[in-house]
């Protein structure tokens, strides 16, 4: 049931001495603005006639609808906060050295790992009684050592685990409880304001304590700290969620439940994500999580509660036969599947995806944290690589995300990846024919990230629209490229209320 959110207060605002982008086009700027209960009542000289409760003066800033990931997972990210993070270590001995010095005679369990040659052995030689587990930085990989292997009851050559072996080594360390995974969810969601972030479509539901504590854990954390959550429904929780009862989108003005979620294959980083021809040095082109038969049989359940599907897929084959499949098992009219990542495709995929109910949930800062090592595992290169500008060209829907806590969630460094196209291993710039203009880019965290919650007052600035904004003290169209990297934030605004605020 769709609970009552009451408003604090009944004040009409006025925002002005801004610069209002509405992202209706890139020239169109309001001057001021007026809010009311949440929502978005006017501009300029419509609201001239108007008292206003409230006045807040805005300082020449650049006012943007507010920007949201379109996929990332909420509470993965508030464990990563809460947990060693070793994502700017690259270096082995350095991250031995860390391991090291983090480690108490207590479980270690750390995150954000870029594989570099580190084994059980390794490991090992920092206990091998004790459970260690280094999470890589794609979170499909693990390496741990000897304890682990042993509680999973496995042998293994040197302790680098995939898919369903990461999934059961994970599992060995103790739940959350229900205070702690509030705990963690606040620390993600407070985090995200300093991005400017005002919502994020994410996949925990799964993971943590089961469908219906996590679900209560968004419920009890939504209410108090405002944040437009749309919750992706793993295809494992699909029985716990029709014993719910709960209907599919909004539950609270700040919570929605949305697509099922499913993954067709692995990734590049593992060699399991399926590509056309076989990775390099290898006689496999990667894998498929589940066989066709059982992928179908998740999307027709999914069909017959009237939900669409957001698939997990990397490899340009394993594109093609997503497609495949859904264009044999279509959505109900009206409404669009999900297809999450898909970074590598040829002419035959966007062909087929020209006419089909779907958006594609992208993520810039891949481009420039996979290549251009990404390369290098294959023995043909897929005829494009991250062809975002191809794709907008064939008016196929585009969202931006980070899937956090892969990647920082700041959405101004998806901004810079999506325009600018260069690698941070090597700062050589790819393909710049399939480079967004800063419009586009921009486009991919509003209007964009906001096409998949079916709601029609997300996404731009206007009348009638929700009161959420990210506030920059700079242009976001018009500054130096570079400034995108610094700190550019001023405010977030989530239902007309002040989340964060630059000091």
């Amino acid at each position: 049931m769709l609970r009552a959110f009451l408003y604090k207060g009944d004040e009409m605002k006025l925002w002005k001495n801004g610069f209002f982008h509405t992202m209706v086009n890139e020239n169109e700027i309001k001057q001021q603005m007026a809010t009311h209960k949440g929502k978005i009542i006017g501009f300029d000289e419509e609201i001239n006639h108007l008292d206003f409760d409230e006045i807040i003066d805005l300082k020449g800033h650049h006012v943007y609808p507010g920007f949201v990931d379109a996929h990332l997972h909420l509470l993965g990210y508030g464990q990563k906060l809460s947990r060693l993070n070793l994502i700017q270590i690259k270096d082995q001995s350095l991250v031995i050295e860390t391991l090291i010095h983090h480690f108490n005679d207590q479980p270690l369990f750390a995150e954000g790992y870029f594989e570099c040659g580190i084994t059980k052995k390794e490991l090992n030689q920092i206990s091998k009684d004790i459970p260690i587990l280094l999470r890589h930085n794609d979170y499909h990989t693990i390496t741990t050592n000897d304890a682990v292997l042993k509680l999973i009851n496995q042998e293994h050559s040197n302790g680098v685990l995939t898919e369903e072996l990461a999934e059961m080594a994970m599992n060995i360390f103790p739940k959350h409880t229900e205070h702690g995974l509030e705990e963690i969810l606040k620390k993600s969601i407070k985090s995200l304001y300093h991005y400017g972030i005002t919502g994020g479509h994410s996949d925990d539901l799964y993971y943590f304590n089961g469908f219906t504590q996590t679900l209560k854990v968004f419920d009890t954390v939504l209410e108090k700290m405002p944040f437009r959550a749309h919750l992706l429904l793993h295809h494992m929780v699909l029985d716990d969620f029709v014993h719910s009862r709960r209907m599919a989108f909004n539950q609270t003005p700040y919570l929605q439940l949305g697509a099922v979620k499913m993954f067709y294959d692995g990734t590049v980083y593992s060699k399991t994500a399926l590509m056309k021809v076989p990775y390099r040095d290898s006689i496999s082109n990667g894998m498929r999580i589940h066989s066709k038969s059982e992928f179908v049989e998740i999307i027709l359940k999914a069909r017959k509660l009237g939900l669409t599907v957001a698939i997990h897929v990397i490899g340009d084959q394993g594109l093609i036969e997503v497609l495949e499949l859904l264009k044999a098992n279509p959505p109900k009219t009206g409404l669009y599947d999900r297809l999450i990542h898909t970074p590598w495709m040829d002419d035959q995929a966007i062909l087929m995806m020209k006419d089909m109910p779907i958006t594609l949930d992208i993520q810039p800062q891949f481009l420039s944290s996979d290549l251009p090592w990404a390369l290098d595992y294959f023995s043909i290169k897929p005829q494009y690589a991250f062809p975002w500008k191809t794709l907008l060209n064939n008016h196929i829907h585009l969202a931006g995300s980070s899937d956090a806590p892969v990647e920082i969630p700041n959405p101004l460094l998806g901004i810079y990846s999506a325009i600018k196209r260069q690698s941070d291993h090597n700062h050589q710039t790819y393909s710049t024919h399939e480079s967004l203009t800063r419009f586009e880019a921009i486009g991919l965290y509003t209007k964009g990230a906001n096409f998949s919650t079916m709601d029609n007052t997300r996404g731009y600035l206007k009348k009638g629209f929700i009161a959420d904004f990210s506030i920059f003290i700079d242009d976001l169209l018009k500054t130096n490229l570079e400034n995108l990297k610094n700190t550019l934030l001023y405010e977030t605004v989530i239902n007309e209320h002040i989340v964060y605020k630059r000091t």
